[in-house]
């Protein structure tokens, strides 16, 4: 008789603590008398397919994602489990691991967008039981004060509604559950991490952001330790510099830290250094992500392919000129070029910076917003389904909150946030 077998399907969660499908995965497996298997498949469908001639994903998120799962693979060798790890599709690997095993459950992380949807539906096709959890949202989906179909079209009204309901509040983060013992895996390391391992770490020191909870831990710990969230307000659109902003993205993007956590920590930080309009408008822009996700949720499919007639996709590989210069930083823009030569040398660019260039791309050179949020997508080290292609959206006024979108006036933007010119004496080396 075959032993039973949970698995905890890992995507974009690389922590154990604040992690609802781990705990829900460990509860399982003990009620079951069964193994827990952490699983991670390592990223298939962005190693091999492309969007309009462009890679899914760049070396900033590979580089970023390997360090995470080390870290990761290394806090569940110190709970005495471990972390399995393939190159193939889910369920191929569960009909593998069905070999020998029986696995009752598969638990994992409620589908975000469609391709994560649809491959649940798969496993389930494939006869297995997939049980997911709200695992890095800061609400629960019962708990909203509105049913998704219902979810507000503006965040204004999505960030009223959630204030408005007072009892409603994110949930204190969960401790680290008990493990049960695993052994290593039972078939050789995929050659894409072994290559992935190859990557020059050297070539990335510069972008500041290292892979993995303990390094997004010690970030986070000095960001509050400066007191720079005190004037996080004041300082959040500034195009660079450690402490302006809080530079949690990437580490919120790949689960090393859940919101939840960084919610309470903000909390705790105005129980001791006082409350005013800079702290709160942290939890002001968790709440945007908050909404991106639950939106992306809403839209499905269409969030990737929302309507904007005016501009027809052009496959990159064709060579038009004005998306090559945007690409590489060549355009008659100073500071979108300093922008687009950050992006490439380091995976991540200010939030600023992104609602710049994007206005460029779509208001300026009038090419088609799908486009530039893909290039993103290949690039950032900080990518999120979600937020990504939200945002660009939002930016192109076909997405959430649809009025014309947001054309900015770059020039003054420069101005006002490069009055030196420093940010684009550094990046184009003027």
């Amino acid at each position: 008789m075959r032993p039973n077998a949970i698995v905890w399907l890992v995507r974009d969660t690389c922590r154990l603590a604040d992690n609802p499908s781990l705990t829900k995965a460990t509860l399982l497996a003990r009620s079951h008398n069964a193994l827990l298997i952490p699983l991670v498949c390592f990223e298939p469908r962005r190693w091999v397919d492309q969007q309009f001639g462009l890679a899914r994903i760049g070396l900033h998120w590979i580089r970023f994602r390997l360090e995470s799962l080390r870290d990761l693979e290394q806090s569940l060798i110190d709970a005495e489990s471990n972390l399995w790890i393939s190159a193939g599709e889910p369920s191929s690997v569960l009909d593998s691991i069905s070999q020998s095993l029986s696995v009752i459950y598969v638990v994992t992380d409620y589908p975000l967008a469609t391709e994560e949807y649809f491959e649940n539906k798969r496993l389930e096709e494939s006869g297995y039981s997939v049980v997911h959890a709200e695992t890095d949202d800061l609400f629960n989906e019962s708990d909203l004060p509105f049913p998704i179909k219902s979810l507000p079209d503006t965040f204004t009204k999505f960030r009223t509604s959630i204030e408005k309901k007072v009892a409603l509040k994110p949930n204190a983060p969960l401790v680290v559950p008990m493990l049960t013992p695993l052994h290593e895996q039972p078939w050789p390391r995929p050659s894409k991490w072994l290559e992935a391992c190859q990557i020059n770490q050297e070539k990335f020191a510069a972008t500041g952001h290292s892979g993995g909870r303990d390094a997004g831990l010690i970030h986070w710990e000095q960001y509050l330790d400066s007191r720079a969230l005190s004037h996080y307000k004041q300082t959040r659109n500034a195009l660079e510099g450690v402490n302006q902003s809080s530079h949690l993205s990437p580490w919120l993007a790949h689960g090393c830290l859940s919101t939840r956590e960084i919610w309470h920590d903000v909390l705790t930080y105005e129980s001791a250094e006082g409350a005013n309009e800079s702290t709160y408008w942290l939890r002001f822009e968790l709440l945007w992500r908050e909404y991106f996700r639950w939106y992306s949720r809403r839209m499905g499919s269409a969030l990737f392919c929302a309507a904007d007639p005016k501009r027809k996709i052009q496959v990159p590989n064709g060579g038009e000129l004005d998306w090559v210069n945007w690409t590489r930083g060549t355009t008659d823009c100073l500071i979108v070029n300093a922008g687009m030569r950050e992006l490439a040398a380091t995976g991540w660019i200010s939030n600023r910076m992104r609602q710049l260039v994007s206005s460029y791309f779509i208001h300026t050179l009038e090419l088609n917003w799908r486009l530039g949020a893909a290039w993103f997508e290949s690039m950032l080290i900080d990518y999120d389904v979600a937020s990504n292609w939200g945002n660009w959206a939002y930016i192109a006024g076909v997405g959430a909150d649809p009025r014309g979108g947001r054309a900015f006036d770059i020039e003054d933007q420069a101005d006002r946030y490069d009055p030196d010119g420093s940010y684009q004496k550094r990046w184009l080396g003027k």
